[in-house]
């Protein structure tokens, strides 16, 4: 057994583990002069007393916590933790082929996000220390708990430089996913890690809200998520987006979908730019759906990510109709602030909104008492009086 490093922490930390959340920061350290030089895993400990095992990167101001049991971090470790999740999501949650299947601190597995895509599936890691010692533990477990085929492994957004690795079959890249009656493309080489499953349920639920031969208006469309689901209600849709590779799929999500072509127009371009246009224009659209990328990954950027969000709802209200859905998947711009700025652009487009439902990510990314910073996804659901 190797001896880990032990940390002291202070009163506030400790009574936060106990209840139940999964990060400490730094400055909770009393004896910080021990902090690690590198990526370790260490021993938290209050009075003296063992607390939990975490892991720390020094690049970082948060320890995140591994386990509040003091077991060694081993095969038996991860496949206690990579099987509990796999239970509540498909015993819980009754998901079966696609779902999320670990959400980092979601399920005590930090520095770890995976995707499953019927055979396929997509880690992002964020941990150098887990791919040297641990990535090959928990691919094994990954494979011999499911049907997977293939198992693709990419650097995660704040990650160490971890090279992307491949293992099973080499060559599948590639699989169509079921939502609903929607099919999509995923292809795992993709951006992140292929999909945004989060969004499940809220595309689901905007099919309640589509009427034969509606306009709809589909802001950042990606790979045409929303408008899929908007076009098999028999919605003729518009959908925008910056990136051109996006919406090569999104025009072949339509395809698998059997959309006729006149039903539904791409536009490559800025979101704001062209939402003026047809403001400009006179255009109007039954139902409106905004689902922007992330406008801030860091909290000194909150004032300008507000002002983008205002800009965009704005052009978003004047331009919906009936239905008005927005979405914001910043972490660091919560409910309360979201919706505020909503409602603001709302007065200035001088229309008034009921809100019909306020929603957040799908279940397999699961939201514990004690981490709050688990959830970042908002999308509320608007009726535009008229």
């Amino acid at each position: 057994m190797i001896k880990l490093i032990n940390l002291e922490i202070d009163k506030r930390a400790y009574n936060s583990i106990k209840n139940f959340s999964r990060l400490v920061y730094t400055k909770a350290v009393k004896n910080k002069e021990d902090l690690p030089k590198k990526e370790e895993i260490v021993t938290l400990t209050y009075n003296g007393k063992f607390v939990a095992k975490a892991l720390y990167n020094p690049k970082s101001v948060i320890l995140k916590i591994l386990t509040t049991e003091d077991e060694e971090i081993d095969y038996d470790f991860f496949y206690k933790r990579i099987f509990n999740a796999k239970i509540y999501r498909e015993n819980i949650l009754n998901y079966k082929d696609t779902y999320r299947w670990i959400y980092a601190e979601g399920d005590e597995l930090p520095t770890i996000i995976f995707d499953k895509y019927n055979e396929l599936g997509v880690m992002q890691l964020m941990s150098k220390l887990i791919e040297k010692e641990y990535l090959k533990d928990i691919v094994d477990i990954l494979f011999e708990l499911s049907d997977l085929e293939t198992i693709y492994v990419k650097r995660g957004k704040k990650g160490e430089r971890i090279k992307d690795k491949i293992f099973g079959n080499k060559e599948k890249f590639e699989t169509i996913i079921q939502e609903g009656e929607a099919k999509f493309k995923v292809n795992v080489k993709g951006h992140k890690t292929g999909f945004f499953l989060d969004q499940r349920e809220n595309r689901l639920e905007i099919e309640k809200f589509i009427k034969e031969g509606d306009k709809v208006l589909d802001i950042c469309c990606y790979t045409g998520g929303f408008s899929v689901h908007a076009a098999i209600r028999g919605a003729e849709v518009v959908g925008v987006d910056l990136s051109k590779k996006a919406l090569e799929t999104a025009e072949e999500n339509m395809e698998l979908n059997n959309i006729p072509k006149d039903k539904y127009e791409f536009i490559e371009g800025n979101a704001f730019k062209v939402m003026k246009e047809f403001i400009e224009d006179g255009e109007k659209f039954d139902v409106v759906i905004l689902d922007p990328p992330a406008f801030t990954q860091t909290e000194e950027d909150i004032k300008n990510a507000l002002r983008a969000y205002a800009s965009l709802n704005y052009l978003g209200i004047k331009l919906a109709k009936r239905i008005f859905v927005t979405c914001s998947c910043s972490h660091h711009v919560d409910k309360e602030m979201f919706k505020r700025t909503v409602i603001s652009s709302a007065f200035r487009a001088k229309k008034e909104l009921i809100m019909i439902d306020y929603k957040g990510q799908a279940p397999d990314h699961p939201i514990s008492i004690g981490n709050k910073n688990l959830e970042y996804l908002k999308c509320i659901f608007f009726y535009v009086k008229n």
